[in-house]
């Protein structure tokens, strides 16, 4: 029988589609939300005439323990109490209003603190939540306090503010969060070639120490050669053209576990995990010999013959680090290229 996939729970559901965008900064500001809300419901509720009674006591303590609970968390694990603190402190508002009979400016002022929290660190899901939690708290508070016509007044012009503000926020955090992805995207992927650049190929290269594969990994350094003289004899754009044709076709030779990077210039890397030095010796003579076998067609319908030298290096499983390996692979290329191009430099780690 095949393994059954236990269902999502009902949190971490609501979680995907309500929680924070950044889990570290989201628990620290519903900290300092809750914590200046409990600041302000006690301060409040002491100055006022009645002083202190058990509902609003109540009701400080639990927006005391709630923010110390987050305090404690680590921040993945608080990210479903960053949903529940805005409507929490909605709740805290409400009473505290009712608390101190204050339907005026200075009660309803406090419930654009949830949509602003909301509106910058939770999901557009979840900002739309607090906002309409925020409205209908306030409408509570209105519709207790005031006559009907005020309040329907005060309502109107409370909840337009606070979609007003909840919706113009929300839209800047997620015009901002698009273009942070897509310099990401940018600073990952190199756009003549396609392939993923030395940054990816850094972070892929680092994780080699929790390689499970008793074959280790296997780094091939590439490089084209005579690329100088391509660019001068037949202009930039030729030479771009042949970092592109070189690319397709490494690209075609290369498994779906491996990483084929252009690290700069005319120089290509293909991070080979859970292959021995023998198997990535082989490979990287095969890169060699199609990359010769395969030449550029020009525009006028001419073929440019390339030549690739590449460099062979190994690490086995948890020995070695990622800056050996890259010593080793750079020495063996250009060990490579001094023996007369078109060829593989062997060395080992």
């Amino acid at each position: 029988m095949g393994a059954v996939t236990r269902p999502s729970t009902w949190p971490a559901v609501v979680l995907r589609g309500l929680g924070p965008r950044q889990a570290v900064a989201a628990r620290l500001w519903i900290m300092i939300m809750i914590g200046t809300c409990t600041a302000v419901f006690f301060t409040a509720a002491l100055l006022g005439d009645g002083g202190l009674d058990p509902l609003q006591l109540g009701c400080g303590v639990v927006l005391a323990l709630f923010c110390l609970t987050v305090l404690l968390l680590r921040p993945e694990r608080a990210a479903s109490l960053c949903v529940a603190g805005p409507l929490l402190g909605v709740a805290g508002v409400v009473v505290l209003d009712l608390g101190t009979a204050d339907a005026g400016v200075t009660g309803q002022i406090f419930f654009t603190m949830p949509v602003l929290y909301a509106a910058v660190h939770l999901r557009v899901p979840g900002s739309v939540l607090v906002t309409a939690a925020a409205i209908g708290g306030d409408a509570i508070v209105v519709g207790r306090l005031l006559p009907l016509d005020q309040a329907l007044t005060d309502l109107a012009f409370t909840g337009g503010m606070l979609i007003l503000m909840g919706s113009v926020l929300t839209r800047a955090m997620v015009t901002q969060q698009r273009l942070v992805e897509k310099l990401r995207r940018q600073a990952s992927v190199d756009p003549l070639t396609g392939l993923v650049t030395r940054r990816v190929l850094d972070d892929a290269v680092s994780a080699i120490s929790s390689a499970t594969s008793d074959a280790g990994t296997a780094l091939v350094l590439i490089d084209v050669d005579k690329f100088k003289t391509i660019n001068d004899t037949y202009g930039h754009a030729v030479g771009d053209d042949a970092l592109v044709h070189i690319a397709a076709v490494l690209s075609a030779r290369c498994r779906p576990q491996d990483v084929l990077a252009r690290m700069g210039g005319d120089e290509l890397a293909v991070l080979m995990p859970g292959c021995s030095y023998e198997t990535a010796l082989g490979r990287a003579r095969d890169f060699v010999r199609v990359i010769h076998d395969e030449p550029l067609p020009l525009a006028d319908g001419r073929r440019l013959p390339l030549s690739i030298s590449a460099g062979a290096a190994h690490a086995h499983q948890h020995t070695g680090s990622a800056r050996d390996l890259y010593i080793s692979a750079d020495t063996a290329l250009y060990a490579a290229k001094r023996a007369g191009r078109g060829r593989v430099g062997e060395l080992t780690t």
